[in-house]
């Protein structure tokens, strides 16, 4: 009786696709930031990645990227690197098998190139904590709809307050209407 294991290379190569195009566009491509990247290419673009995300401290989260991510690190296809200037964190960057990995998904990373070029444009130069402040409406939103909560735009900026005070009602109100604007959340009328 075999044992089959489906390694999911998509996954992978995603990972190593997008260290290769952030590592040079983000001024801080790190694993806040790879989070938040895949979980908009998931939710946004519909790329089929399959990871569970639920909502943390700095917005969405899933233990599986971490664990991915390791792996690919791993396979020599990606550089973590961790740094104490600034504000401190990761650096994630190619490495030598970078291609390699890539290489193995190649279908899938060119089925979902348009998609990645779009979400890479719109949101890969922003900050981990910008990146935090719109990952967070969009899981909000797609909560929303999918409990079926019928919030005033007023009453979801206060929301998002509740769940990030850090940011300012003004903050997330600029953010929300970004989102809007290019069609990525829709609102009810207040």
């Amino acid at each position: 009786m075999g044992c089959t294991i489906d390694t999911p290379w998509h996954r992978y190569a995603l990972i190593a696709e997008l260290a290769q195009r952030l590592g040079r566009k983000s001024r801080q491509f790190g694993k806040t930031s790879l989070q938040k990247i895949i979980f908009l290419l998931q939710e946004l673009e519909e790329v089929p990645t399959n990871y569970q995300f639920s909502l943390y401290t700095h917005g969405p989260f899933t233990a599986q990227i971490l664990g991915d991510l390791d792996l690919v690190e791993g396979f020599g296809a990606v550089k973590v690197r961790y740094f104490t200037e600034g504000y401190g964190g990761y650096q994630i960057s190619p490495d030598r098998e970078s291609e390699s990995i890539r290489n193995k998904a190649a279908q899938f990373l060119d089925q979902n190139k348009e998609k990645i070029d779009k979400v890479v444009d719109e949101f890969g130069a922003f900050s981990a904590k910008d990146l935090e402040l719109r990952s967070t409406i969009v899981y909000l939103d797609r909560d929303a709809g999918r409990t079926k909560k019928d919030l005033s735009r007023d009453r979801f900026i206060q929301l998002v307050k509740r769940i990030k005070p850090r940011f300012s009602e003004d903050t997330i109100a600029v953010a929300l209407k970004e989102l809007e604007e290019k069609g990525f959340v829709e609102f009810r009328a207040d």
